[in-house]
């Protein structure tokens, strides 16, 4: 399969458009499954989905646009097209999770609660997507010889062996999916505080990325040897780390409240 999946005279369906489409599909199917069996309120859930989903892929665009405004300043037409790619996923992530705290205080919802909620089904969702970046050739490896060498092209269609990068952090993704299901079982969450999902999700996926990020050759903005995705993901890694202290800290005081004995007076 090769970036154009199907002609249609003068349009045509390429496969990063398909596999995105299908990552999104599978994502909201699966928050809608685990909202379900959450008990939670369905209809709100999958709104707070839907706006998270809007803001990502209005942030995820713009970045990448800003990325590379020198190629976009002279085509404008292309700027609303997604055949060639053209998502910046730290973009999309950081808007993502920007209008999922603008809805949960909006309507009174819990960020941590919706959150652990969406977290499965968003790698489930990049699992799937990286895949049509494999496809046509977007977050291209570096040229290498050896095991994990394979005949992949780049963004520019030139073939040569190189690291599936896609293919790794699709791999990444669907590893954090099974983690993250298998942990949001009803026996295994009472275990967990509110947020804990979530914050598994964000400590791997970054870590994952930021490590992977080095396999990488297509062109970025970078602060020194460091793209910038990798300084965005750096910082989330550290957020993931003041957020388990976070829920450490306040479980630790719910079950000294319980625990305290009730005042005499």
């Amino acid at each position: 399969m090769g970036p154009t999946i199907l002609h249609l005279g003068p349009f045509s369906i390429s496969s990063y458009a398909v596999f995105i489409s299908l990552g999104i599909l599978a994502g909201l199917l699966m928050t809608f499954a685990e909202s379900r069996r959450r008990g939670q309120d369905v209809v709100s859930t999958m709104d707070a989905t839907l706006w998270s989903l809007v803001g990502g892929i209005i942030g995820g665009r713009a970045v990448y646009v800003a990325l590379y405004w020198p190629h976009f300043a002279s085509r404008p037409r292309e700027i609303l097209s997604f055949s060639r790619g053209g998502l910046a996923f730290q973009g999309a992530f950081l808007a993502g999770v920007l209008a999922l705290v603008a809805y949960s205080l909006w309507n009174g919802r819990s960020f941590w609660k919706l959150a652990d909620t969406v977290a499965p089904g968003l790698a489930l969702g990049q699992a799937i997507g990286w895949i049509g970046c494999l496809m046509s050739g977007c977050g291209y490896g570096l040229v290498t010889r050896g095991p994990l060498a394979y005949d992949l092209r780049d963004s520019y269609g030139i073939l040569a062996f190189r690291y599936p990068t896609q293919a790794l952090i699709s791999a990444l993704n669907l590893g954090i999916f099974v983690l993250l299901l298998a942990l949001s079982t009803a026996r295994i969450r009472r275990r967990f505080p509110s947020g804990a999902l979530a914050t598994i999700y964000l400590a791997l996926n970054s870590a994952g990325l930021f490590l992977l990020e080095f396999l990488r050759a297509d062109e970025t903005l970078y602060f020194g040897t460091l793209r910038w995705s990798q300084v965005v993901e750096a910082g989330e890694f550290a957020a993931a780390l003041l957020a388990v202290l976070l829920l450490v800290w306040t479980t630790r005081r719910r079950t000294a409240a319980l625990e305290r004995p009730p005042s005499t007076g």
